[in-house]
């Protein structure tokens, strides 16, 4: 598996069956496919014209066309050849569903005389796919049959399945297929025999250096798979297993059609958390509140996760998949898009930048050229798509493009985070000169700590991905394990969107400045002693006669608009004048207020929590810290000592 598997998943399989299952999520899925095929002919009519075959085929021999479309059955009546005069086959006006593929082969009425190369040797399965709901051709040839070329001697191999499943059906016959019969999964030829103590045994041919198989229960809907039904790599054995050994024993751990279930807990996973992210942005965008800027940033946000996570879930169902596997091209859209808007959010909410977001065009550039290059792999053929792109082929080109993009990509969206890191840093650290007291934004950090570790994960990925290309040591289970880690982790940002969003609402909330703010520079035109004097004695008088300190939300470009100054001179003049930043000025007013509050009669019976929330703090914390700052005690040490006196 490779790093297209963030896209792909772990669907490393030659053939990729319908499956049963019903859960919400499909029906919706399926119900948007169906009025999307309403616009469309549903079927291509496709005729099957054999112009060739080899030269020792009796004239009385009948030839069938088998495939997945009709469970591999090697003498189906339905798709029985005509013999023309002009010694053509010819299968007219079958009907297929359009933009789907199929696989097949052509046999004469049994496995034992399928088609082969012209050396004998296996032919892997014919593939087609139906672009067009108009009527089309496929000529074929026919090199040789199995039962008429001489084969050349080939070592075997014993293979031996000694465990199988619990919910295995009773009396069920087990097949294998692979490389060796060309992948089909109902091969008579490959039944294994039951030898008693629940081992079942087949004896396969070698060709090459490598062999790669799975087993079924006679087609691709019953094929062996991992928990939760989810499809296997295959099984591969390379040339060194085969030269020490000639007997092979695997354990089967799950049937995919048998494993799979409703309650599937990492697709529940990714569906709940996308169903929240859709519920937040409605809660976000239905309060009327000031911060609006950040407020959209955050919804685009939200739903590019919440729409990859569905296309995630969709990819993942093997009926939808099998269909449509161009739809897993959706889940690379987050590529080069979540990291831009995720700026573009942090920019609005920590500094109430009111650029729209097209002003921010040239950090969408990367995802318009992949938007290109990805255009062009859909219009590929199914069959070709899903070889070039699935089947991890290096000497395929758009499957070299791939491993850039995913590469290119993860360089970007680390860029972005030690950018965005920056950024939150930054204000963190002046927080105090524009804010009276702490934001709750802290939650920041902890989504920045989750991409993190995200890009940790991605990062593993491409070196085992790499390891494995150069070393051909295969590590699916693995990099599958990282890759569904990856997207859970992935899925807790919208989570944690939605914890913060209710309880703490004032994040959405947050007043809305006139100018951006911007950290006091170090070096500023001194304030002319007169002018100085002037705002000192006007910021002394709003403070006790209209004691603005008392809004926790008290920001300096609030205070500056109040008293009809800019955030800078304002800043300036509290730096200069009372050798303090913002919040510290603020809050002396606070504790002394508190202070006079707490020695009040009528304020008695209140706690030292309430008065401090009443006076302006938003926590107790920040209470604590600014009374120490303020009185160098705490505030029991401090009113203990007031009494002693």
């Amino acid at each position: 598996m490779t790093t297209t598997s963030l896209l792909l998943s772990s669907k490393k399989t030659h053939y990729l069956p319908k499956r049963k299952g019903y859960s919400v999520y499909r029906y919706v899925v399926l119900i948007v496919l169906l009025l999307h095929s309403i616009f469309l002919k549903l079927n291509a009519q496709t005729t099957f014209i054999i112009d060739y075959v080899p030269p020792e085929t009796n004239v009385k021999d009948t030839l069938y066309l088998s495939g997945s479309f009709n469970n591999w059955n090697p003498a189906d009546k339905n798709y029985v050849f005509q013999l023309q005069e002009n010694g053509n086959y010819v299968l007219a006006n079958k009907q297929f569903h359009n933009s789907s593929w199929i696989s097949y082969k052509i046999t004469r009425g049994n496995w034992e005389t399928v088609e082969v190369q012209k050396n004998g040797q296996p032919l892997n399965v014919r593939k087609h796919s139906f672009t067009s709901s108009k009527p089309e051709t496929v000529t074929l040839q026919v090199a040789g049959w199995a039962d008429q070329l001489k084969k050349e001697k080939t070592n075997r191999i014993v293979l031996q399945v000694v465990d199988l499943p619990n919910n295995t059906p009773p009396n069920t016959s087990l097949f294998v297929c692979g490389n060796f019969n060309g992948w089909v999964p109902g091969d008579e030829r490959y039944k294994l025999q039951d030898i008693g103590n629940g081992i079942h045994q087949i004896s396969i041919p070698v060709y090459g250096n490598r062999i790669e198989y799975k087993y079924t229960r006679g087609n691709w809907l019953t094929v062996e798979g991992n928990s939760y039904g989810r499809p296997r790599p295959n099984r591969v054995l390379d040339v060194n297993i085969l030269s020490t050994k000639t007997l092979i024993k695997d354990s089967i751990a799950f049937w995919e059609d048998q494993s799979y279930g409703i309650f599937n807990p990492y697709t529940l996973v990714l569906v709940l958390t996308a169903l929240q992210g859709f519920f937040l942005i409605f809660i976000i965008n239905s309060n009327q509140n000031n911060n609006k800027w950040a407020n959209q940033a955050l919804s685009i946000l939200i739903f590019v996760i919440s729409f990859t996570l569905i296309a995630r879930v969709v990819i993942y169902d093997r009926v939808i998949y099998t269909n449509y596997p161009k739809l897993s091209l959706l889940t690379d859209l987050v590529f080069f898009l979540y990291a831009p808007t995720l700026l573009i959010y942090i920019k609005r909410l920590l500094h109430h930048a009111k650029k729209s977001i097209w002003q921010y065009w040239p950090h969408f550039l990367p995802f318009l050229l992949q938007c290109i290059v990805y255009v062009t792999f859909f219009f590929k053929p199914t069959h070709t798509f899903i070889e070039q792109n699935l089947f991890q082929s290096m000497d395929s080109p758009p499957y070299a493009v791939y491993e850039v993009i995913v590469v290119l990509a993860l360089a970007f969206n680390i860029w972005y985070w030690f950018k965005i890191n920056g950024i939150v840093n930054r204000y963190f650290r002046n927080i105090e000169h524009n804010y009276s007291t702490d934001q709750n934004l802290k939650y920041l950090n902890t989504i920045l700590i989750i991409l993190g570790i995200c890009l940790l994960l991605w990062t593993v990925i491409i070196t085992v991905d790499v390891y494995a290309t150069f070393t051909e040591q295969p590590a699916n289970f693995l990099i599958n394990f990282l890759i569904d880690g990856i997207w859970i982790v992935f899925s807790v940002v919208v989570f944690f969107l939605g914890y913060f969003a209710i309880k703490q609402p004032q994040i959405f909330r947050m007043p809305e400045p006139e100018e951006e703010i911007e950290e006091p520079k170090i070096e500023k035109p001194v304030l002319e002693t007169e002018e100085l004097a002037q705002l000192k004695t006007n910021l002394h008088q709003i403070m006790t006669q209209e004691q603005v300190y008392l809004n926790p939300q008290l920001s300096l470009p609030e205070l500056a608009e109040k008293m009809n100054t800019n955030v800078h001179t304002l800043s300036r003049a509290i730096n200069a004048g009372f050798n303090k930043n913002f919040r510290d000025f603020v809050n002396q007013y606070r504790i002394q207020d508190f202070i006079n509050r707490a020695q009040d009669e009528k304020y008695k019976n209140q706690t030292f929590l309430a008065i401090a929330l009443a006076v302006g703090f938003n926590s107790k914390s920040s209470f604590n810290r600014s009374f120490k700052k303020v009185t160098d005690k705490s505030p029991r040490e401090y009113f203990n000592q007031l009494n002693q006196d």
